[in-house]
């Protein structure tokens, strides 16, 4: 074979090789533009529970704190409570995912236990309906996101759950920054319901107990599921109420109902 036969053979040979492979399967993991979009959206809002827990969570605890005190002023025959809490990141998703949205990021609830010392149910029933209209009305800062109120008083839920529910858009004033809080308010006899009852909160925890098993490894993932709770203290110095975030180990046990050490141990057994 002469050498120019060989020349002309070698170039075929380099023009089948440079022939790209085909792409094959690919099609399916191409995103419409709708679906980019919808991805693009909840990364978005994953984000943002970062922005709230990171650079929120403080305007949120004054926020509460004034409102605290503003209650106190309006209510003065009333005795109550509030409790707070920032959900916790896996448990916003789970809502974003069969909701599109979770606006309850921030979340408190006011107790309420009795009225001029009273504890009939049909007076703080009263009450619990006029603290909800303060809530929306009480601030220039503040106004309600009305699609979100729910009235599980008048209408319980079938497991026997009942609640005044409203959303809030919360200003800051002079930042160009603005949060939502969900406010559940209910009486002692509805907590109860809700802590022990049909509506009781024990069997979801134990069920995220159970699921969370395998899990949870480091304190640092526990975190990850857990919600972080806050509460009220008297401060003597300043003469009023201020929100302390609960440590790790209070905010452990009051969800999953064992500390974080007994917790490990159990896991340890069960995953053998």
């Amino acid at each position: 074979m002469s050498q120019k036969t060989n020349s002309i053979e070698a170039d075929k040979s380099s023009k089948i090789l440079a022939v790209p492979a085909p792409r094959i399967g690919l099609t399916r993991f191409i995103l419409s533009p709708e679906q980019r979009t919808a991805l693009e959206t909840k990364n978005q809002l994953i984000q943002l529970y970062d922005t709230y827990k990171n650079n929120y969570l403080k305007y949120y605890i004054q926020n509460l704190e004034a409102e605290n005190t503003s209650l106190q002023d309006a209510f003065k025959n009333v005795d109550f409570y509030i409790m707070s809490r920032v959900k916790s990141k896996h448990n916003y998703i789970e809502k974003l995912d069969k909701k599109g949205e979770a606006l309850d990021i921030f979340g408190d609830k006011i107790i309420i236990l009795a009225v001029d010392g009273k504890t009939d149910e049909d007076l703080l029933i009263q009450k619990a309906y006029e603290m909800g209209n303060f809530l929306v009305t009480h601030d220039p800062n503040i106004t309600e996101l009305s699609r979100k109120r729910k009235d599980y008083i008048a209408e319980p839920k079938k497991n026997g759950y009942s609640s005044l529910h409203a959303t809030r858009i919360v200003h800051v004033p002079d930042q160009d920054i603005k949060f939502y809080r969900e406010t559940q308010i209910k009486t002692f006899r509805m907590r109860e319901t809700e802590k022990t009852g049909t509506a009781g909160h024990a069997s979801v925890y134990k069920n995220n107990r159970d699921m969370f098993l395998s899990k949870i490894s480091s304190k640092n993932s526990a975190k990850f599921f857990m919600p972080q709770y806050m509460h009220f203290e008297f401060d003597k110095k300043s003469r009023k109420d201020i929100l302390v975030l609960d440590s790790f180990e209070a905010n452990f046990k009051y969800y999953f109902g064992i500390n974080f050490d007994e917790f490990m141990q159990m896991r340890a057994i069960q995953l053998r």
